[in-house]
């Protein structure tokens, strides 16, 4: 009992697929092609849609990005706290302030300062005049930062902008920061067609560094861990720390540190110029606009360990391979149940092992999404053409 009957029909594999309608195939298996013609035509035309893999790429980021030994040694960054303007106004930051930490930090012996800090409006005139003095008089090369045509500026913010900096007289870039759709810093800015500051604030740091053709428009930022022997990336004091007699003993090393090295002044505040990066994902902790412009500079100093994008031509390429694989694979072996775990599980995996490699030996940003996007559609389409005929008209089989 229970035993079948010796005539009963032997039930092939593959008899899910072979019993949907010849209509459902057909217009599934067109479907799956239609999918992986578009993905050929997205690095092309939709260069920006390859950037849309954007929720495994900022893991990804978050546990490869690369992490040096020990910190940097040729950035620093002055941060103004809370703590720094005790006793002064924050909005626009004290310009008498600045003034003193320009002269302190080049009292250090810093080769270049850049002030990560924009001046929108007149404050107190004296206190403005001293902060043109001690930029113009500073003996380590000083780049002032900007916003480009593109910020959401008054008339009276934009002239006075273009006047101050004007007075100073100090090389300028731009400071505008690229967000992404979902509010993410991905990618630097590229600059505005035609702009009076055609450089980035980086760039023009990097360039006064000693870098050559120091260039980040439009590039993938490359995030920095903290240190292998537990340090921050950056050296980090407080303003405060350089002008507090009593703290400037007490951390006379952190200030030695500063010697020869390119220095950031910029804001480090709870709710203010503060950015979702993928960095950080895995806390969702927002990161300060300076420690932005601080990892973009060690881009550029140090290029060795920045990310690169594939180009259109050669990932439609990738696509169109990885496609045309699956493809063949769903058509010769339709009938046979592994081939579901290799089209979901198993082929994932390896392309999750393949963009792990590329992104920390290679340091490049492989097209995730879109692969696994290319392997499923052709999969599918190799299948459901099979289970259609076709793979017995290729193959040279009996039709089942």
């Amino acid at each position: 009992m229970g035993q079948p009957s010796v005539n009963s029909p032997v039930r092939p594999r593959g008899t899910r697929l072979a019993q949907l309608g010849r209509p459902v195939r057909l217009f599934a298996g067109l479907t799956a092609l239609t999918v992986i013609a578009g993905l050929m035509f997205v690095p092309s035309f939709w260069p920006f849609v390859t950037r849309l893999d954007h929720w495994t790429a900022d893991w990804r980021t978050a546990y490869l990005s690369h992490r040096p030994l020990t910190q940097n040694p040729r950035l620093a960054i002055v941060a103004i706290t809370d703590a720094t303007l005790r006793n002064y106004t924050s909005s626009p930051i004290d310009r008498d302030l600045l003034a003193r930490l320009v002269e302190a930090i080049d009292k250090a012996g810093a080769s270049v300062i850049g002030l990560d800090i924009l001046f929108l409006k007149q404050t107190d005139a004296d206190k403005d005049e001293r902060l043109i003095q001690a930029v113009k008089n500073a003996r380590a090369k000083v780049v002032l930062g900007a916003l480009d045509e593109r910020g959401d500026l008054l008339p009276f913010q934009r002239e006075f902008q273009f006047a101050y900096l004007a007075r100073a007289g100090r090389p300028t870039g731009y400071l505008n920061t690229r967000h992404e759709n979902d509010d993410v810093v991905r990618y630097t800015a590229s600059p505005a067609p035609g702009s009076i500051y055609p450089r980035s604030f980086a760039s023009v740091l990097a360039a006064a560094a000693g870098v050559v053709n120091a260039d980040d428009a439009g590039k993938p930022i490359a995030w920095l861990m903290s240190a292998a022997d537990g340090t921050p990336a950056f050296l980090s004091i407080d303003g405060e720390k350089l002008l507090d007699p009593a703290l400037q003993k007490a951390n006379a090393d952190q200030i030695t540190a500063l010697k020869g090295r390119t220095v950031l002044i910029g804001g480090v505040f709870p709710f203010r110029d503060r950015h979702r990066v993928p960095i950080t994902v895995r806390t969702g902790e927002m990161v300060p606009g300076v420690v932005i412009h601080a990892t973009v500079i060690a881009g550029l100093i140090d290029p060795a360990h920045n990310i690169a994008e594939i180009a259109p031509g050669t990932v439609r390429m990738m696509l169109a391979g990885l496609a045309l694989a699956a493809m063949a694979l769903g058509l010769a072996l339709w009938r046979s149940v592994p081939v579901a775990f290799l089209g979901h599980g198993f082929a994932v995996g390896l392309l999750l092992a393949a963009d792990a490699f590329c992104f920390t030996q290679l340091r490049l940003l492989l097209p995730f999404t879109l692969a696994v996007t290319a392997w499923v559609a052709g999969l599918t389409a190799g299948r459901l053409f099979g289970a259609f005929g076709a793979s017995d008209l290729i193959f040279g089989r009996k039709p089942s």
